[in-house]
């Protein structure tokens, strides 16, 4: 009777199953018992099983992670690396996490510490990578792409970032002079002296604060703001006349007989020709008169 208790216990144990596991983290499909407690033996190796242990695939959604579990050991290859960042952009200055996990070549995937892999930049306004994966943005002029990558086991994965333009003046030698670095880039180029805001690069007499200001370009001559006065003699009236008068600018005309005290024209007597002004200055009680024209922006 003993022996067939025995008999019958053991063929419970190598015919016992298990179904399906799920939660709402993970699930583990193709779930079953493991070798009911029987010991294995071969000429390479013996093997004691045990009751109750689960094996399979587990998988969970957040983070993303697939992992076999229940087997004495999992050979696997590296088939890629995933490097990712939420967000993907960064602004100047500071600094973005980074992370990345490694695509097996079994279908599972393992989250790597930010120390485990190693990290470089591949181009772009990046000042460098921590060893546990911080990456530090530097200064731009405008909106620019960089890309970053990331080793694990001699597998590189890649990540597209964009550094964003915070402040309009911080940009290399350009940073503080009052001028926005952007529209430097534009006509000198990265960190050109040329560009600095009291040189008068194309020899007008106007530097290069005025024109920008003045919306004109500061490497051609004969981009220039020209301004014009004519006297009518019988009358003692003046007329004003500058150019070019552009959009987002104001132009305050403003006249004195001493280049001391100086008094704005009234919204007065003011034509318009395309970007040509014309303002007239009726008052002829005085045949000297100085003119000048403040240009300024919103």
């Amino acid at each position: 009777m003993k022996i067939l208790l025995a008999f019958l216990c053991l063929l419970l144990a190598t015919t016992l199953h298990a179904g399906p596991s799920a939660s709402g983290s993970y699930s583990v499909s193709a779930a079953n018992a493991c070798a009911g407690g029987r010991r294995a033996i071969s000429a390479s190796y013996t093997s004691d099983g045990n009751m109750g242990d689960i094996i399979g695939i587990s998988t969970v959604a957040s983070p993303s992670e697939t992992a076999k579990q229940g087997y004495i050991g999992q050979l696997y290859e590296v088939a890629s690396v995933q490097v990712t960042a939420a967000p993907t952009t960064i602004n100047e200055g500071a600094t973005l996490q980074l992370g990345a996990t490694a695509i097996l070549d079994d279908a599972t995937t393992l989250v790597l510490l930010g120390t485990e892999v190693g990290w470089s930049v591949a181009s772009g306004p990046l000042t460098g990578i921590s060893s546990g994966g911080l990456a530090t943005a530097g200064n731009v002029y405008q909106d620019t792409a960089a890309s970053v990558q990331g080793s694990y086991r001699g597998i590189i994965g890649a990540l597209g970032l964009t550094v964003i333009n915070v402040g309009s003046d911080d940009f290399g030698i350009y940073a503080g002079d009052g001028i926005p670095d952007v529209w430097q880039v534009q006509y000198f180029g990265v960190n050109n002296p040329l560009a600095a805001p009291t040189v008068d690069a194309d020899g007008t007499g106007q530097d290069n604060l005025f024109k920008y200001i003045a919306g004109l370009d500061p490497t051609d001559p004969a981009s220039r703001f020209v301004t014009t006065v004519t006297t009518i003699p019988v009358a003692l009236q003046h007329t004003i006349t500058f150019s070019p008068v552009l959009s987002g600018r104001s132009y305050t005309v403003q006249f004195s007989h001493d280049l001391i005290h100086w008094f704005t024209f009234p919204g007065s007597n003011i034509t318009n020709n395309g970007q040509t002004r014309t303002v007239m200055d009726v008052d002829n009680r005085s045949a000297r008169k100085f003119y000048r024209v403040l240009i300024s922006q919103p």
